[in-house]
Parts: C-alpha cells; structure tokens; sequence
C-alpha cells in the first residue's frame, strides 16, 4: 500500500469536500489532498501528475464527471476514481462504469463513509493488478530466454502458442512457419495422451528434423488440459543431442568393454577347467607311481634292512619319507582345488558336532601331544556346509596342537559369541604365536613361517581353511603375537533356533 496517499477531490461544493476529506483522514493515516474547483486547477492537476486516486463530483460547473473519468483515464490508465454524486442516474453509472470508473457512490449524508472503503478496494485492485502484470512479464521474459522449448497446442496439431526457443530448436522464424511446415506432431502427442489415465502426461526421446533437414534428439514432454472447457496440449521440448550422443559413445564403450570381460571369463573359465584338470592329474596320474615308490621303499626297508650299510638306509629313509610327504602335498592341493570348484551347499550346521567330528579325527595327534581341549559350550547352530566347516576346524585345531614349543604341552580353548546376526567361533591357544606383519600373508598357499625339520607341513593348510570360509560367505582371522599364542577366529552367520 502507498504510504502517503494523494487524493484528487473534484467538487464545487466547499462542504462536500470536506466531509469527504474528514472520512478519508479517519481511514488512512497518511494522505494529503488536491481540491481541485475549476477547469484550471483540473489541468494543471492533470498535467502535474502525482496522485494516487481521484473523488469527483457527477454535476460540475464547469464540466461533468463522465469527462473527468474519461480525461483522467486517458492520461493514467490505472488510476482508481470514484463518483460521488448525487445528480447522476443508473444510465450514467452504467457509462461510467464501462468506461473504467471504479465505483459510484450516492452523495447521501449517509454515504460518506463509503468513500474510503471504495477507494482502499479499488487500490488492493490496482496493487493486486500490477504483480500480475509484473509476474506476467518475469515469466514473459523467462520463457522467452529459456533454452526449453514451450508450445500449446489444438488436438488437431495446429500449435497456439510458442516460444522463441522452440522456434529456434526447429530454425524456423513465426509460428505460421511452424504450423505450415508440421515439424512437430502434436496430433499424434493427442492421440498419446487421450488414452492414458489423468493425469495425462507423459515424457519420452524423440528425434526429430530441423527445417534446414538436420536432425537432434529431443527431450518431449506432453500434458493433456482443459482451459475454458477446451482439450489443449500443453508441452517441453528440450534438446538432448549432446546428452544422446555421449549415451551412444558410452554404450558403445560399455559394448566393447562388455565383450572384453567376457573374452576374459572365457580365458579364465578356460583357466579353472585346466586348472581342474591338473588338479585331477595330481591327485589320478602322480599318486600311482608315488604308491609303487612307497610300496617297493617300504618293501626294502623291511626285508632288506640287514643288507645296507648306515649311509645307504638312511637315503631310503629319507626317499620313503619324502614320498609320504608327497603325497601329503596332494592331498592338500586336491582339497585346495575342490574348495575352488564345488558347489557348496549352505544349511544349517551344529557347531557342537562339527567340533566333535574334528577333533574324533585329531584324536591321536591329541594324545600323542598330550593336549588339553577346552571347549565352553553350548555352542550355537549356524549357516555353513557341515564337510567344509569339519575339514576348518581340523586344520585350525591340528595346527593349535602342532605349533607349540617342544617343552610346551599344548592348550586349546574353544568357544563362541555372538554379533549381531554373526557368530564368531574362537579357537585359542598357547602355541608360538605369529608376527604381526605376517599374520595377513599365512591364509595364502605354501606360506610357510618356519622350517620343515622344525614344523613340518605342506603350507596350504591355512589356505584351505580361509577359502572354506569364504566359500560360506565368512570371514576369518587371527589376533596373535610372537611367543603368546594365537586366536583364530571365523565368523558366519546364526541360524536361530525355533522354539
């Protein structure tokens, strides 16, 4: 609202004047007045400029008031005015009115009091007005400078409406070019959209032809409205060219890159079928002459033990023990390669008879070390395949039993806790210990960390245990320092038990 307001008051009548000045100081707090009595004074007024509304009389010495409103309009279009009289008739209002008058009031003593109320109406009209026209402009200009696209269209596909940038997206100058030439099909947007559930919108890519016969890629979007009861279609065109074409050099890279990982999993599909047939070569072809090596050293050894002098027995000594070895070495590198390629099947596995199992295998390598297992249970159920988890925990614990100081008996604890939706199954014990930089590399095969006269073992012991694990989705790991023991622990997920 204006925060003094300049009021032109048009009558001749000295007392007229001032009661509607007495009303119009009791309403606005700040407002000054121009009495305007003579044609002169009108004039100059007029030509001065400056106020805000205008209060005139119908019935004038000089004129009348429908030549006031018409003068006054001319020169300030917008400018409120209101008739206060009490000459006038309903003819005359009704001219008034249509020619922009904002209100008629009857001069009545009674009356006086509307004069204020008309013109604070008749000024939130005017404000309300202008930031229509304003908004009106800013969206004018914004979709003028947009690099959108924007067109209304009849069903029929004559366009209504567009803007600049759509006419520059089909390099066409007015909106007759564009409906002469049909570059863009809104009859078939019409026929997209009448069929779909409301709201009736829709977006999708097409390509389409400039006028000079180049082609781009556009990013159309369609809405189905009624304005004043008229089907129209309202949409976005957007150029996405540049976007399309580096879709196309990505989907080509992905194509290409696509074809080399798969020339890859072919290449190393082809590596684990060789690898698989070696490790069936290891385990078939070389365990039948390493069987006839140890079967004729041993036969040697017992009926021609008393035939040999001391440096040639211990040679076959030494040949039959490496042959064992071998064939150790086999065993491990058979169980290794069948981790890699099994189909493991997961299910729900007792950890109390798993444990029973291995250590039922471990028996006389636990008396022979005399050690003492410990097991705190009970021991909970979880997700694994119950072979490969017997086969873990035997290499874990055989291990614990084995890598013990000579003067040390050897001590185990076993137990379990739970995380979360894990359980973490812990096997201690009092062994050795292991370096903290090397404690990541002994999951790895042949990782040996001590000689084979002082801890003998094929080295893919460990390497066994961690691909079994993972073959479970678990995980594995060891807490341990040199000379105190190690704890490792493998973690899989708890299968709770139904009650």
């Amino acid at each position: 609202m204006i925060q003094t307001l300049q009021v032109l008051i048009i009558d001749d009548n000295r007392s007229d004047r001032a009661l509607i000045i007495r009303e119009l100081q009791r309403e606005f707090p700040q407002v000054e007045f121009t009495e305007i009595i003579n044609a002169g004074d009108f004039e100059l007024a007029i030509s001065s400029g400056g106020f805000d509304a205008v209060v005139t009389d119908y019935q004038l010495r000089w004129t009348n008031g429908l030549e006031i409103l018409r003068t006054i309009k001319a020169y300030y279009p917008r400018c409120p005015v209101i008739m206060f009289t009490g000459t006038g008739n309903e003819e005359i209002a009704v001219e008034a009115l249509q020619s922009g008058l904002d209100d008629y009031v009857l001069k009545q003593s009674n009356r006086y009091i509307r004069i204020p109320p008309a013109i604070r109406i008749a000024l939130n009209r005017l404000e309300t007005q202008q930031r229509a026209s304003l908004l009106e402009i800013r969206l004018q200009t914004l979709l003028n400078q947009v690099k959108v696209g924007i067109f209304r269209s009849r069903p029929d596909g004559t366009l209504i409406e567009t803007n600049p940038a759509f006419l520059e997206l089909f390099g066409i100058k007015s909106l007759g070019q564009a409906n002469e030439m049909n570059l863009l099909d809104t009859q078939n947007c019409y026929a997209r959209l009448v069929h779909l559930p409301p709201p009736q919108h829709q977006e999708r890519e097409v390509q389409l032809t400039r006028s000079d016969g180049t082609q781009f890629w556009g990013l159309l979007t369609t809405t189905l409205n009624i304005i004043e009861g008229i089907s129209v279609i309202d949409g976005l065109l957007e150029d996405i060219t540049e976007r399309k074409q580096t879709e196309i050099i990505l989907e080509a890279r992905v194509q290409k890159r696509t074809a080399q990982l798969n020339a890859v999993n072919q290449e190393l599909s082809s590596a684990n079928q060789d690898l698989e047939e070696f490790a069936y070569s290891i385990s078939h072809d070389l365990r039948a002459p390493l069987r006839a090596i140890q079967g004729f050293s041993q036969i040697l050894l017992e009926d021609l033990d008393g035939s040999f002098d001391s440096t040639s027995l211990e040679y076959l000594q030494r040949i039959a023990v490496n042959a064992e070895k071998l064939d150790t070495l086999i065993t491990d590198l058979s169980a290794y390669s069948r981790l890699r390629q099994a189909d493991i099947q997961l299910e729900s596995v007792n950890l109390s008879l798993v444990l029973t199992e291995a250590l039922t295998l471990l028996e006389l390598d636990i008396l022979e070390q005399q050690a003492q297992i410990q097991v705190d249970e009970p021991l909970p159920l979880v997700r694994g395949n119950r072979l490969v988890l017997v086969q873990v925990l035997t290499n874990l614990l055989s291990n614990a039993v084995k890598f013990v100081a000579s003067d040390v008996l050897p001590q185990v604890r076993v137990w379990a806790e739970q995380r979360g939706q894990q359980t973490r199954f812990w096997i201690e014990d009092n062994g050795i210990g292991i370096p903290s930089e090397r404690q990541q590399q002994i999951f790895s095969p042949f990782t040996r960390l001590h000689g084979e006269e002082e801890y003998p073992g094929t080295g893919i012991g460990l390497a066994i245990v961690r691909k079994g694990v993972e073959r479970m989705n678990g995980e594995i790991g060891v807490v341990s320092q040199l000379g105190q023991g190690s704890r490792f622990w493998l973690e899989l997920p708890t299968v709770m038990e139904q009650s």
